[in-house]
């Protein structure tokens, strides 16, 4: 009888350590989900937090780019040459734009450098001084040995400074052969700035591109 009590004392205890066990588990599961999900949360805190403060930060860029554009406008857009000059300075500055063209434009394969001379009066004594050291790049060839000049067109640019008075000149010639014959058609336009030197206009920066 002893015996047997032992045994039924025995399962009964080893019964009350097993639900124990189980039980211990399930808390320290609980315990750990828990704490998991509190882990996530200030996570998910601070993303929200960097998407707050990311939208205004992307306008805000937007903003100071738009207002770099808005700076970048020249404040000269739009204005003309006679929002600057008197129509006296306009027309003899044209003049003198049309003049430098008509001498300079011409070439001479005999001669490299009878049109740089002629255009030379209408230049600004720093412009002569750079036309002359410069080398005349046009070389005379076969088909390539006169060029004429036919016409010239002189218009104001996009945009008038108070700078300097500034004039786009486009020239049309006929390329001749050593004998004279028309061999090619050409179009050239020059961008002169015009500015008073002694009392009196002249061109003191010129560039030219050939059209054709």
């Amino acid at each position: 009888m002893a015996t047997r009590m032992k045994v039924i004392i025995f399962r009964v205890i080893l019964v009350f350590v097993g639900v124990l066990f189980v039980a211990g588990y399930f808390h320290q599961r609980q315990q750990d989900q828990q704490q998991s999900s509190s882990k996530k949360e200030p996570q998910q805190e601070q993303k929200v937090k960097y998407g707050d403060t990311f939208i205004p930060f992307q306008k805000e860029e937007k903003k100071e780019e738009l207002e770099k554009n808005s700076a970048a406008v020249s404040p000269n857009e739009g204005k003309k040459l006679a929002d600057f000059y008197s129509s006296e300075d306009i027309a003899t500055s044209k003049q003198v734009a049309q003049e430098f063209v008509k001498n300079l434009y011409p070439f001479d394969g005999k001669d490299l450098n009878k049109s740089i001379n002629k255009a030379l009066p209408f230049a600004t004594e720093n412009l002569q001084k750079m036309m002359k050291t410069e080398e005349n790049t046009m070389r005379p060839t076969q088909d390539f040995f006169f060029r004429e000049l036919k016409e010239t067109t002189a218009v104001e640019p996009d945009e008038a400074t108070p700078d300097a008075l500034t004039w786009v000149v486009t020239a049309k010639g006929d390329i001749k052969n050593q004998k004279g014959q028309v061999t090619d058609h050409n179009v050239t336009t020059y961008l002169l700035q015009i500015t008073k030197e002694k009392d009196s206009f002249k061109v003191a920066e010129y560039s030219e591109e050939n059209s054709k």
